[in-house]
């Protein structure tokens, strides 16, 4: 029973609180976008948390938190950036008119009803889904670090690398480009999002870091999850169907033919387009 207490209970009471917190200051500043910030910041504390309590061997303790505190910090600092420059994230005027229109939560047509629970759907995939491959590393007393978790280190720096040079060459581009085209440079000549793809490598990384500390039925449950949550939160919920559904908005008829030549997700040679109008790789929802 402690040990459920360290490892679910008070942690899920902390960042379930933290969390309502952000959604009531985001209904009185008027800005969605806090979960942005809400999330990576309540995944960087969770991995604090585990690190400190959690019985395991101090060195691949120090290597998986270092590595989820580097991702939070990297992701909290980008939304603080983009809300000062930019203000509220476009998407959630989509959310709100989707929501106002009774596609939300059972038919709700309550914005901030349906907003709170966005808010913890977050909550619980982190806690109950993304973080466990910390926590069940964490709990690995065996002294020194396996070939296998270096080896996910190393996919990790990689999709690190990649993911940040991929928003890089998206950022070059816009402050180039005055007409409102459509980025086709460098990975974004493989993939219409190459940074999304790399982030989902950066949690399979995760995963495979924690294999070898695996105890239990209920780890390797755990464990397959965090890739398949990760790649749906991307690509089917809160990451590509609003941004594209944006950027046709934008650009219209020249990001339909970049969606019509050009992979979703995975990296991939650009088709021709006489025949991509069948094999384009998913529509915006």
């Amino acid at each position: 029973m402690e040990a459920i207490m360290n490892d679910i209970v008070i942690p899920g009471m902390l960042l379930f609180a933290y969390i309502s917190f952000l959604w009531w200051v985001g209904q009185r500043f008027k800005n969605a976008g806090l979960i942005d910030f809400g999330w990576p910041s309540g995944f960087t504390a969770l991995a604090l948390y585990y690190g400190l309590v959690s019985d395991g061997h101090w060195q691949r303790k120090a290597i998986i938190t270092a590595m989820y505190c580097f991702c939070g910090l990297r992701f909290m600092v980008g939304w603080i950036v983009r809300n000062r420059r930019d203000g509220e994230d476009r998407r959630w005027s989509y959310f709100r008119d989707r929501w106002s229109s009774g596609e939300g939560l059972f038919g709700i047509r309550s914005v901030p009803i349906n907003l709170f629970a966005f808010y913890h759907a977050q909550t619980f995939a982190t806690l109950l889904i993304l973080i466990r491959p910390l926590a069940i590393a964490c709990n690995n007393t065996e002294p020194g670090v396996y070939v296998v978790e270096w080896i996910a280190v190393g996919l990790w720096v990689f999709s690190n690398i990649m993911e940040n040079f991929a928003d890089f060459q998206l950022d070059q581009f816009r402050k180039s480009d005055e007409s409102g085209s459509v980025c086709r440079n460098g990975l974004w000549k493989y993939s219409r999002h190459p940074n999304y793809f790399f982030e989902f490598l950066i949690w399979t990384a995760y995963t495979l870091f924690a294999i070898p500390s695996i105890t239990h039925w209920m780890d390797v449950v755990e464990l397959v999850l965090v890739p398949l949550v990760a790649y749906w939160f991307l690509v089917h919920f809160t990451g590509i169907p609003i941004t594209e559904q944006a950027s046709l908005d934008r650009r219209g008829e020249p990001y339909a033919q970049y969606q019509a030549t050009t992979n979703r997700f995975c990296p991939w040679f650009p088709r021709t387009s006489s025949n991509s109008t069948s094999q384009a790789n998913g529509n915006p929802k």
